[in-house]
């Protein structure tokens, strides 16, 4: 009798186990037939069963049905792609390295149909054909909110710089500007030379600084100057980063590697000589403004910073003299010196003028120059027109 019972028992388990292989069996016919609902429901069946919940044929079955799916919306449901990703990734973690090759098998198309499968990988390897074909002719066609989704799940399965750089630009090209910086992040990150990493590095540069995360930026600048050591372009954003930084010295440091580095343009040594005369080393700002103007002599603001910087260090001479009135001969000496430095920079306040003539900040510097120097009815004229200007009578 208890023999008989033990035998009953092994029988319902037996056919137990064989009900939910006759499932999945029952699941792979429907798909066959293209019975895509009735696949799904008895294959979502066997993946929930003790007894097959391990099978990676349950789940390589589930990525096909949701594959067939997103053929079937004709490749605009991200939801289906996006699950059939999932379905094939969980079979391969469950599958030895047979059935792996097996699910990531490329699969071959009529050579002359292109769209028409006739034999190799159907799981997939298949999706990705689809993502990359599908999602580069949207690209190419400029339906980049089309495109880049596709190209973006394409890299999740087989991730190539290429890819991560078109998801980056199919994401700019739709305003999702958080989604290309991600990506375009991810073109800088790759060892391999590419095209368009410059173009990745300026994006992301740009996007930093007008958000102004100045640190980010300067830590991804110092990096594209060390992958691109001859693209001076980088030096001059960085020296930009530091300013907006307000990280003066390290700017000037910066400007001054480029001069040394030899061929500086007349913006490099302009923007050398304003924050060296912004941080009061005015014989620095003087000699480093004069360069630029011995490139452009009608470079304007490189002829102001240098008559602002003459004309600083002649009032502070003229201070000084003015506190050794008592001595005579050293108030006579430091007054000459002043006036002296006050006659060099008039011309170059004077050019600035010519450039535009109701520039206060000449006209102002100007009347004062005029006046220590005897020139009354200059510096009258000066005055003249500042009020002018500012709406005086």
């Amino acid at each position: 009798m208890k023999r008989l019972l033990l035998t009953a028992l092994l029988s319902v388990l037996v056919f137990g186990a064989s009900a939910q292989k006759k499932v999945l069996k029952s699941a792979e016919k429907a798909f066959k037939k293209d019975e895509l609902v009735e696949a799904k429901t008895l294959a979502e069946q066997a993946a929930a069963n003790e007894e097959t919940a391990n099978d990676p044929t349950v789940y390589s079955l589930l990525g096909k049905i949701s594959l067939q799916k997103f053929i079937a919306s004709e490749f605009t449901s991200l939801t289906d792609a996006r699950a059939s990703l999932e379905h094939f990734n969980k079979a391969m973690s469950l599958s030895d390295e047979k059935g792996k090759e097996d699910i990531l098998e490329s699969p071959i198309f009529s050579p002359i149909d292109d769209t028409k499968w006739i034999a190799g990988g159907e799981q997939l390897g298949l999706l990705d054909h689809y993502l990359v074909k599908i999602g580069f002719e949207a690209l190419n066609a400029e339906e980049y909110e089309r495109g880049y989704p596709l190209v973006e799940i394409s890299y999740e399965i087989k991730p190539m710089v290429e890819k991560a750089f078109f998801v980056g630009y199919g994401a700019q090209n739709s305003d999702d500007m958080e989604k290309a910086i991600e990506y375009y992040l991810k073109v800088t990150e790759y060892d391999s030379i590419y095209d368009n990493k410059g173009y990745s590095y300026q994006v992301v540069l740009q996007e930093y600084t007008d958000a102004e995360r100045y640190d980010e930026a300067l830590a991804l600048v110092a990096k594209a100057k060390e992958e691109f050591p001859d693209e001076k372009n980088y030096d001059n954003i960085e020296v930009d980063l530091l300013i907006r930084a307000n990280k003066m010295d390290q700017a000037i440091s910066g400007l001054q590697e480029i001069v040394d580095k030899g061929n500086p343009t007349k913006e490099t040594y302009y923007t050398l000589a304003y924050l060296q005369w912004n941080n009061e080393d005015l014989a620095s700002a003087e000699k480093t403004a004069l360069k630029a103007i011995e490139i452009d002599p009608n470079y304007t603001d490189a002829l102001y910073v240098a008559a602002s910087a003459i004309f600083n260090s002649a009032a502070e001479v003229m201070t000084e003299a003015n506190t050794t009135m008592d001595d005579d001969d050293k108030y006579a000496k430091l007054k000459e010196q002043a006036l002296s430095r006050f006659k060099e920079a008039q011309p170059y306040f004077e050019k600035c003028l010519e450039a535009d003539a109701n520039d206060l900040y000449s006209l102002r510097p100007l009347s004062t120059i005029y006046s220590q120097l005897g020139m009354n009815d200059k510096s009258l004229e000066m005055l003249d027109r500042i009020d002018k200007i500012e709406g005086g009578k």
